[in-house]
This record gives C-alpha cells, sequence and structure tokens, in this order.
C-alpha cells in the first residue's frame, strides 16, 4: 500500500481497536496516514459533531450517553429521542440520528470523509446492525475504498440488540444481508477459509458446528507447530486444576452467570474474550454444549456463534470441561499419561 494512501481503519469493541494498533505499529509503523477508531466514535466525529446543525439548529454534542435505552415513545424527530438531559447523545439511536443528519446534509459526512480519506477499512463487520446497515450503505455508495472483514460465525455481540430497523439480518443473519447486497452489485464477497491460529483439529471442531446450509467454505489451518499438547482434549472436573497448573489456558464461560462452581478461578466471559488469540483455553461448556459434545445434538446459531468463538481464541488447544465424553471421539485428557 503507498505510503500517502489516507487509511482509517474501524471496528466495534474495544478489545479489537487496541489489538489492530498493536499490530499496525509493528507491521505498518512506517506508514503514517493509518487511523484505528471505534464505531461510536467514528460517527459521532464525522457525522453528529459536524453537522448536527443541519437537523436541529444551534445544538450541540455534550457528551456519549452509552446506557439509555430505546426511547420507545418518541418520534423520530424529537431531540429528546437521541439526546438525554445532558444534551449526551444516546448511543441506542446514534446510529439512527447519523441517517438523519446524512439525509438533512446532502451526505455532508460523506462527502467529508473523502476528503480526508482515501480507503476505509470495517473489521468485525459481523458486530453492526440496525441503521448501522444504512450507514455501510452510504460508505459503499461513496467514492472511498471499502473493505469489509468479519467472520460470520463471531456474530455474538451486536452494536445495539435492541434496535428493531433491520432486525431479520442481527447477529449471524448478516450474512443474508451480504449476501443480498452482493446479489444487488453492491459488494462483492471474498472467503477466505485460511487460519494462521488454529491447529488442525481446532478448526475442524469450529467449522463442524455449522451446517451446510450457511454455505461457508472449509477452514485450512496453516498453523503446523507442534507442543506435545496439540488439538481438542475433553478435562474432567476433577482434573481442572491440574490442568490449568500444567498448560496455563485461558479459562472462558457463556456469562457470569455460567459455571459458578469455577468462579474462584476467574473465567473470562466468551463475549469479552473475542478479537484476542491465546496459545491455549479451557472451555466451561453450557448444557447446549454438552449435549453436541455427547450427543450431537445440533446448536442454535448463537449457541454455535458462542462456542466457535471460545474454541477458536486458541492456537495450540482448546480443552472442555466435561465429567463424560458420551457419544464424542475427543481425547480425555489423563493427567497421570502426561
Amino acid at each position: 500500500m503507498p505510503k500517502d494512501r489516507r487509511v482509517l481503519v474501524l471496528t466495534y469493541t474495544t478489545v479489537n481497536q487496541n489489538e489492530l494498533r498493536d499490530r499496525l505499529s509493528s507491521q505498518a509503523g512506517d506508514h503514517p496516514h493509518i487511523e484505528v477508531a471505534g464505531w461510536f466514535s467514528f460517527l459521532i466525529s464525522n457525522f453528529v459533531r459536524p453537522f448536527l446543525p443541519f437537523l436541529y439548529s444551534g445544538k450541540r454534542v455534550r457528551g456519549f450517553d452509552f446506557s439509555s435505552p430505546p426511547q420507545r415513545y418518541l418520534g423520530n424527530k424529537d431531540w429528546n429521542r437521541y439526546f438525554n438531559q445532558h444534551d449526551e447523545v444516546r448511543k441506542v439511536h446514534l446510529p439512527q440520528l447519523v441517517t438523519r443528519i446524512e439525509e438533512a446534509s446532502g451526505r455532508a459526512g460523506i462527502r467529508r470523509l473523502e476528503r480526508m480519506y482515501d480507503q476505509i477499512f470495517i473489521d468485525e463487520v459481523q458486530d453492526l446492525c440496525g441503521y448501522d446497515l444504512e450507514i455501510l450503505k452510504l460508505l459503499m455508495s461513496s467514492r472511498l475504498s471499502v473493505e469489509m472483514v468479519g467472520d460470520i460465525r463471531q456474530a455474538i455481540l451486536a452494536t445495539n440488540q435492541q434496535e428493531v430497523k433491520n432486525k431479520q439480518f442481527k447477529f449471524m443473519n448478516i450474512w443474508k444481508w451480504f449476501q443480498a447486497e452482493e446479489a444487488a452489485g453492491r459488494l462483492t464477497i471474498t472467503q477466505r477459509p485460511q487460519t494462521w491460529r488454529c491447529r488442525p483439529e481446532i478448526a475442524l471442531l469450529a467449522d463442524s458446528l455449522f451446517d451446510s446450509s450457511w454455505d461457508f467454505q472449509k477452514t485450512l489451518s496453516l498453523n503446523s507447530a507442534l507442543t506435545g499438547h496439540d488439538g481438542v482434549f475433553l478435562v474432567r472436573p476433577r482434573d481442572v486444576g491440574s490442568y490449568l497448573a500444567r498448560y496455563e489456558p485461558l479459562a472462558l464461560r457463556d456469562s457470569v452467570n455460567s459455571a459458578k462452581a469455577y468462579n474462584h478461578l476467574s473465567p473470562m466471559n466468551i463475549g469479552v474474550s473475542k478479537g484476542l488469540g491465546v496459545p491455549r483455553v479451557l472451555i466451561f461448556p453450557t448444557g447446549a454444549i454438552q449435549q453436541y459434545i455427547q450427543q450431537g445434538k445440533a446448536l442454535e446459531p448463537q449457541q454455535a456463534a458462542k462456542f466457535y468463538v471460545a474454541i477458536t481464541r486458541a492456537e495450540q488447544s482448546a480443552a472442555i470441561v466435561l465429567d463424560k465424553a458420551g457419544n464424542s471421539d475427543l481425547p480425555i485428557w489423563d493427567p497421570e499419561l502426561v
């Protein structure tokens, strides 16, 4: 990429913003025109702050309200729908506000971005939903070069889970939105199924969580490293302490309400781990995941996506805490045999 090319990289989660900055610093540190920003700060800085007066004359943004619930009883033109009593813009309606500002200003925000940047990359695009998809359409129709990167199978977060706009495309169903946009000629989908992170055994289990109707290509693992403990294992509850002491995996759980018996181990919630890459993980499974492993019972898309995220944090080994293997052929780790 030419060093004079002006590039903006966008992503949703703070974890991923930090990881992107670290990667760019180490791999493109000599490129002076690359910026990384969060999705919401991007919307406020480039649309709302400069062009709010086109919609609400004399008004200013005085902060960001991350926690307000949807303002269901306020009309789309009502100031209080988008701002709280402190004139802080509400996250829950921020993307809708952006679309209204763009309409009122004659796409002033998009035209400004066209002057500021040559290219926009959007990472973790599967996290976007609601009016965010309308903003993607605005960006795709601009003169900017727009590239979006994401893994539909990691769609466990959403910028606004309560938004009803485009609700049919929320979480993994955003794949249908991309397919529809491709059919309309507005974008091109390229699947890149290679992984440098996960061992082949991990990639194979991750692929198995989704049936062929999703039309996902089979993952090709390019990780050939051997450490003496590689692949996918089951760990009996009684052996968890020994396993943690020997391999120091990242312990993962579905939520604070699951795996309570292991709270003293301070496991990380799967959603928080998204974007991380670590040598090993130890997963405390939900009941649905236990049934998938022991009985082969299919997982619902969101259950499969969460399990997929947990498994694919790992480079060399992924272990699941289960007392019995059931019908699974996954090996049970035995501390006496290691």
